[in-house]
């Protein structure tokens, strides 16, 4: 289980470093395109700006100055050749002062709007003498993104008296915000399919984990089957001759005239552990009926049953204090069951309590009680042990899993099938630290 969940975690682990690389190298693509692009674009600008610069003459910048209104007209026409056949936004002649000599837009704005954006690169050429082709970073302005390339225009004794300005067509930075879009899509595309994948995986693995643990399980309980079979045929016929020897006793004593009732409990026992054996040994051949098929459902006087249970652990933990509580049981309570099963379920539940409270040295402190509800019969036993935590109570009934040094991992596991023979079911209510309840329901028509 640990080994597929480790899985699991490398498997998502590996899926968010591909999305992640993937997506990162999109965006190194697009900030690397983009520099290129801007790059381009600029010494684009730089030359166009610097060509439009050489058709417009001292004589006509001076003209355009003084107002003249064909060098205006001139001028503009020149401008709007320059925008028209390099696709620009705007090109345009401003003074020292930011005002419109010429311009190729159709706003009625005699400012230049962007002059607080683009001032320092226009005061270069009328403060600073600065001679060749300025182009600007890239820049929003509202929804807009421009770039612009200005050069200086001079008069016939050589002073800058104006600058052209052109600015980058729209539709180039509209292409790389469509790119940056795509990337978006794309990224958010590369996520839910990175989702998808881990989910279908999930499910897959999960698939695959329920089936490999269903075919442990089944060469478990085949193992179980056969070393069940092994065991009981080999205890079968030790407790046979302990049993003869037990009643050969008990007539050799009686001719005596003695009567020890420990012969009456030694045959008792035996033929006991004989029904247990023969119950077990059923269930590994999988005959029907399984454990109970060498039972018989009687009437059950529960506090007489719950005393003698009491006994025999107290007898087992002689040398322990034990302290019962919770004993809710009502008296004169009698219930229709099996009792050697009752009895190997409770005392299996009230030792596997006890071990839990010696394993964290605490004085053993159990609960049994036997309710009448409704429709079903109640069995609750009790320890104030170490509790067990949440992801253990799942794996407590399968075969071999314990949490004991000593313990086999067989007893809880046998315990739910005798249950769920009984057509009931067991629930676990468990504070880590503090106790553990095992609550069992069975009906109350015994199930043959």
């Amino acid at each position: 289980m640990f080994g597929g969940t480790k899985k699991l975690w490398l498997v998502a682990l590996f899926s968010i470093v591909l999305i992640v690389l993937v997506n990162l190298a999109w965006w190194v693509f697009y900030d690397k395109t983009e520099a290129i692009l801007d790059g381009q674009l600029g010494r684009r600008l730089a030359l166009v700006a610097n060509t439009g610069a050489m058709r417009i003459t001292a004589t006509d910048i001076e003209a355009l100055m003084s107002a003249d209104f064909e060098a205006f007209v001139k001028i503009s026409d020149i401008l709007e050749d320059i925008r028209l056949l390099d696709s620009l936004s705007e090109v345009f002649i401003l003074d020292e002062n930011y005002y419109y000599l010429a311009t190729t837009s159709y706003e009625s704005d005699t400012t230049y709007l962007l002059a607080p954006l683009n001032s320092r690169y226009i005061d270069s050429f009328f403060y600073s003498s600065a001679e060749n082709a300025l182009v600007t970073e890239s820049y929003q302005t509202g929804s807009i993104y421009l770039k612009s390339a200005f050069v200086p225009l001079v008069d016939s004794l050589g002073l800058v008296v104006a600058v052209l300005g052109v600015e980058a067509p729209v539709d180039f930075f509209e292409s790389l915000i469509e790119l940056k879009n795509n990337l978006y899509f794309s990224s958010l595309l590369s996520v839910l399919a990175g989702l998808i994948f881990g989910i279908i995986f999930l499910l897959v693995q999960r698939s695959l984990n329920q089936a490999e643990a269903r075919l442990v399980l089944s060469e478990t309980h085949s193992h179980l089957g056969r070393m069940v079979a092994v065991i009981s045929h080999e205890i079968k016929n030790p407790l046979m001759i302990i049993r003869g020897s037990a009643e050969r006793l008990k007539r050799f004593l009686a001719k005596e005239n003695k009567y020890p009732e420990e012969s009456d409990f030694v045959i008792e026992e035996v033929d006991r552990l004989n029904q247990i054996v023969t119950g077990y040994l059923s269930f590994a051949r999988g005959t029907t009926g399984g454990i109970l098929a060498a039972s018989q459902s009687e009437p059950v006087k529960v506090a007489e049953f719950i005393a003698k249970m009491k006994a025999d652990l107290e007898q087992k933990y002689a040398d322990q204090k034990i302290e019962w509580v919770n004993d809710n049981s009502p008296p004169g309570l009698v219930i229709n069951s099996y009792p050697r099963v009752l009895r190997q379920i409770l005392l299996n539940l009230l030792i596997n309590g006890a071990e839990a409270c010696l394993s964290v040295e605490k004085p053993l402190k159990l609960g049994l009680s036997i309710l009448e509800q409704a429709e079903f019969i109640e069995l609750r036993v009790l320890d104030f042990g170490p509790g067990i935590r949440k992801k253990e109570i799942k794996k407590l009934f399968e075969p071999f899993y314990t949490t004991r040094q000593q313990g086999s991992g067989l007893g809880l596991y046998l315990t739910l099938k005798i249950v769920e023979e009984l057509r009931g079911r067991i629930d676990i209510q468990s504070e880590p630290g503090e106790k553990t309840e095992f609550i069992i329901y069975l009906p109350k028509e015994p199930n043959k």
